[in-house]
């Protein structure tokens, strides 16, 4: 009988014990949750306040639309300071505002305060009081060499994102590798790539990343290796010879877009029926999509045509003419006599003219010439110089051995 009573009590405290153990457990887990739950923030209209907490930061990532005003009217700013903040020609970080930045709020007492990663290595800090506000520069951030690799699946840009490459480091792949590399029909399954890029922190927060140190591409057996590297003062990217990777002219106009129709001089035109030279390549895309400049040049034309529609006319170096046709509309301020930069948009795609649907029509000239923009040789830009090849070698063995090292694919 004293045996089964102890047999019974020594139950009763394994039992007690189990149910202390899991509220205990349970406690934990919620705390974890509470401690590690995200907290940004979305909402559809612009009426709705943006809220952020007494002594906690809320990040709210950029949508498109958004504008500085828009989200200070959010916070309830009174409107003559949002007008005397948006006018201030010292709050240009904060004006240009891209889908996908973000900006972290918070509040002490009745000061506001909006945090923004400067693209580079700070931080804008403005601090709203009353009807003032001032702007400040954090600049004691934390860096971090970060490395990313995967294997391409279906295209570059999913498998990127897949293996949680940032944006901005997809972007800038896609310029460094460009020039050599066609992303619609050089590309293959399996095709390797490799990137060490900078990622900066904030009292442990990560804020963003800046540029591309290195990347690898290796593209059906062949591997194309990139460094950056500062020469006269002017940030770029070489090949580990020193060669410059940039050519005169980027390789297409539109990123991931295939060709509907080649450089053919005795194809019969779709839609007048009659045999007609065509005398440049024609991109697949939709209506709206990005059309960059392949070149540094000046807009030589730009109006209306009626085989063309909207037409652009870029001529570079008094030797090449791109010819950008079928457009949609133009970039805001490009017209005739505008100086344009390699890859920067200048309209986007559409179907005016005579046209079948929307595409881009580009042709590139040479000395006057159709030439096919797909076979033509690019010439290469400076290389490194003799006196920075030294200090160039340096870091390319540094970066290539830490990709090396890294690697697991």
């Amino acid at each position: 009988m004293n045996i089964d009573y102890r047999l019974k009590f020594a139950l009763f405290l394994i039992l007690a014990a189990i149910v202390f153990f899991m509220f205990k457990a349970n406690n934990i887990f919620e705390n974890k949750i509470v401690t590690y739950q995200s907290k940004s923030i979305t909402f559809k209209d612009d009426t709705r306040p943006i809220q952020i907490g007494s002594t906690d930061e809320t990040t709210y990532k950029i949508k498109k639309g958004d504008t500085l005003y828009s989200l200070l009217k959010q916070l309830k700013i009174n409107p003559l300071l949002i007008n005397k903040i948006v006018n201030d020609e010292n709050l240009n970080s904060f004006k240009t505002l891209l889908p996908g930045n973000e900006i972290i709020f918070s509040n002490i007492g009745k000061k506001i305060f909006l945090k923004k990663f400067d693209g580079k290595s700070a931080v804008d800090l403005m601090e709203i009081s009353g009807d003032r506000f001032k702007l400040k520069k954090l600049t004691n951030l934390n860096s971090y060499v970060a490395f990313k690799e995967y294997k391409i699946e279906r295209s570059m840009y999913e498998s990127a994102l897949k293996a949680e490459v940032p944006n901005n480091i997809i972007d800038e792949l896609m310029i460094v590798f460009g020039w050599d590399i066609d992303f619609v029909f050089d590309v293959r399954v399996g095709d390797k790539v490799k990137v060490l890029y900078t990622e900066f922190y904030l009292e442990g927060r990560l804020l963003g990343n800046s540029d591309i140190l290195a990347a690898t591409f290796i593209n059906n057996g062949k591997e194309f290796s990139v460094f950056r590297f500062s020469q006269q003062g002017v940030k770029d990217y070489f090949f580990a010879d020193g060669e410059s990777v940039k050519k005169s002219f980027l390789k297409t106009p539109i990123e991931f877009a295939a060709i509907t129709s080649p450089y053919n001089l005795k194809r019969k035109h779709p839609i007048l029926n009659t045999i007609r030279p065509h005398t440049g390549t024609d991109y697949r895309g939709k209506t709206g999509t990005p059309v960059k400049v392949t070149g540094d040049g000046i807009v030589v034309r730009a109006n209306f045509s009626n085989s063309y529609g909207n037409i652009i006319d870029v001529k570079h170096f008094n030797k090449y003419l791109t010819r950008y046709a079928h457009l949609n509309n133009f970039e805001r301020n490009i017209k005739v006599g505008s100086r344009v930069k390699q890859g920067q948009v200048i309209g986007y795609v559409g179907s005016t003219g005579l046209a079948t649907g929307p595409h881009l029509h580009y042709e590139f000239r040479i000395n006057g010439k159709h030439t096919n923009p797909v076979n033509v040789s690019m010439p290469d830009a400076q290389p490194i110089n003799q006196y920075n090849k030294a200090a160039f070698n340096k870091v390319t063995k540094e970066r290539i051995g830490l990709i090396n090292n890294l690697s697991s694919i």
